[in-house]
């Protein structure tokens, strides 16, 4: 390495690599070192890789080949590129820390860089995002992604696998483990885009250094699954049908989510009562962040009138009233969800259905029945909140596909 990277200097706080050398030490090689030096104070970080004296230049600050192998030559050069880019990640740290505007020391920025290079594991550095997700408020995203990484540790059986580690012959063994395990292709491609997603925010962290991506040469397409819209006779009886209480209210948010424009559950959720003016529901979608704005058409206000309870601050009686942690409102979230999807596979076996309920059957029969109405994928994309119409017309390829076969029968009929 022709140019010097011994020592870089960020304003007051010098970098610089040297060999620890020590009268004790029992052979002729020498550890490596980084010394930062801020303010006149000292601390190093100790690097894996250990020198001869005459194989370190100290003006430079690089290793030197002093032997002709091949595998010496090789070592060198490791070293030294080693050194260039820990240095550099070193300099980013300082960076960041003088940019936050708080008082540190050399001994600061070696804490920082330790706590970094721990984060350079899968385990760690997923445990990290999953923090960071739950303190935005995340806490369904984060959830994925502990799902992702609860199976990613059993399939390699340690913690101690490197991010950088990572390539397409251990995400291919990764695949095929999930798919002897039983679950199908559209889980697999969720754990998969999950870790890829992980593995992406890394480098942009810079706790991997630059080379091919490895997600680069798999292939992300989801199955293609039964579509969930249900026929006008078959909404009908969901609508009118006499049902236990519990099995009722589930039917009545089924409803309200149709009538809404196949509203989410978790946005039903965490509706509130001041989310409604003028007879208009004002929200932002949580998967999104998009701003909808919904009119309450009389069905759905028969819904809310059913549940109102004055005391508390939610619409729809999901929620707890007085439950105010966020972690707690999302485990509330998590349970309900879980018991409301149950009553509707009740609600589905109590009526003989061949589909099963589920409060997305209620996003694609909205989709598809909009569009029986001959409203324009456009308005139908733009009332989903959909980014584009591609997605918007996978919710009707099923509908579209059954006017296809109609129209064939009718052909072919002599």
């Amino acid at each position: 390495m022709k140019t010097s990277i011994s020592t870089l200097k960020k304003n007051r706080t010098s970098i610089k690599a040297k060999l620890n050398i020590r009268k004790d030490t029992p052979s002729d090689y020498f550890t490596v070192i980084l010394q930062i030096v801020r303010q006149r104070r000292r601390s190093v970080i100790f690097t894996p890789y250990r020198l001869r004296a005459e194989e370190f230049d100290v003006h430079r600050g690089v290793a030197v080949s002093r032997l002709r192998t091949r595998e010496r030559r090789a070592y060198i050069e490791k070293v030294n590129t080693y050194l260039h880019q820990q240095i550099g990640v070193l300099r980013n740290l300082i960076t960041a820390m003088e940019q936050e505007g708080k008082p540190f020391s050399a001994r600061d920025v070696v804490v920082r860089f330790r706590h970094r290079d721990d984060n350079r594991y899968v385990s760690s550095y997923f445990r990290v995002r999953i923090e960071e997700l739950r303190r935005e408020g995340k806490h369904g995203s984060a959830q994925s992604l502990e799902y992702t990484l609860r199976a990613f540790l059993k399939f390699v059986g340690h913690e101690s696998l490197l991010l950088e580690e990572l390539d397409v012959s251990l995400l291919l063994s990764f695949r095929n483990y999930l798919l002897c395990a039983g679950l199908r292709p559209n889980t697999i491609m969720f754990y998969m885009s999950k870790l890829r997603a992980v593995y992406n925010r890394s480098v942009l962290d810079g706790y991997v250094l630059c080379r091919e991506n490895p997600f680069e040469r798999l292939s992300f397409r989801l199955s293609k699954t039964p579509k969930l819209a249900l026929s006008d006779d078959v909404l009908r009886r969901v609508a009118t049908a006499q049902l236990p209480e519990r099995q009722a209210v589930a039917r009545d948010l089924f409803m309200f989510s149709f009538y809404c424009r196949g509203m989410s559950f978790v946005d039903m959720a965490y509706l509130r009562q001041t989310d409604i003016n003028e007879g208009v529901i004002h929200y932002r979608r949580r998967k999104t962040g998009q701003l909808f704005m919904v009119r309450v058409l009389p069905q759905a206000q028969a819904i809310i009138d059913r549940y109102r309870d004055q005391s508390s601050p939610y619409v729809l009686p999901i929620l707890l009233t007085g439950a105010q942690d966020e972690a707690t409102l999302y485990a509330t979230y998590c349970r309900r969800r879980s018991s409301y999807i149950h009553l509707l596979c009740q609600v589905s076996r109590n009526l003989g259905l061949d589909e099963r309920l589920s409060f997305n059957t209620a996003r694609h029969t909205w989709a598809s029945r909009a569009r029986r109405k001959n409203i324009s994928v456009s308005v139908i994309s733009e009332g989903l909140g959909h980014t584009t119409e591609r997605t918007t017309r996978i919710y009707l390829e099923e509908m579209e596909s059954s006017r296809i076969d109609a129209a064939n029968l009718v052909v072919a009929t002599l």
